[in-house]
C-alpha cells in the first residue's frame, strides 16, 4: 500500500495495470476497493472469501444470485451486497450481464489474475487457499 493516494480517472474503454477490465486496484486506492468492469454468464461455483465483501451494481442484463440461505434476481440498475463468510455464487439469467464488480478491501486482481493463469484444479486450489477464497459444495 502506499501513504499517498491521488485521485484519478479511467477514461471509458480503458482500465489500470494494463488490464482494460480493471478499474481501480489495490495500489491506486491504498487498498481500499478493487473494481472491474465485467462480464457474466455461468459465473463462479459457490465460494466465500475470507477476506472481502463482494459488491456488484449491474449495468445490463440481470443476474440471479445466491448468497448463504437466500436467492434473488438482480436486473440492470441493482446493486447487490454479498458479505465477507457467507457463501455465494451469481449467474446470468438470460443473457450475458455487464456489471461493476466491488471488492472491500481491494487486492482481488492478484487472485484473478493468478487463478485466470492456472492450469488445473490443484493449482486453483492452492492459489484460493492463499488468498482466502473457497469454493464450497453446493
Amino acid at each position: 500500500m502506499t501513504d499517498f493516494v491521488a485521485g484519478y480517472v479511467v477514461p471509458p474503454g480503458a482500465g489500470v495495470a494494463g488490464d482494460p477490465s480493471l478499474k481501480a486496484s489495490q495500489h491506486l486506492t491504498g487498498g481500499a476497493l478493487s473494481v472491474f468492469e465485467t462480464r457474466i454468464e455461468a459465473g463462479p461455483p459457490l465460494h466465500v472469501h475470507d477476506r472481502e465483501d463482494e459488491c456488484f451494481y449491474v449495468l445490463d442484463g440481470e443476474l440471479s444470485v445466491r448468497c448463504g440461505g437466500g436467492s434473488f434476481d438482480a436486473p440492470a440498475g441493482s446493486f447487490v451486497f454479498l458479505p465477507r463468510g457467507r457463501p455465494h455464487r451469481f449467474w446470468a439469467k438470460d443473457r450475458s450481464a455487464k456489471l461493476l464488480l466491488i471488492s472491500v478491501p481491494g487486492g482481488i486482481e492478484d487472485y484473478f489474475r493468478q487463478i485466470n493463469n492456472a492450469s488445473n484444479d490443484e493449482d486453483r486450489h492452492r492459489i484460493g487457499e492463499l488468498y482466502g477464497i473457497r469454493v464450497v459444495p453446493e
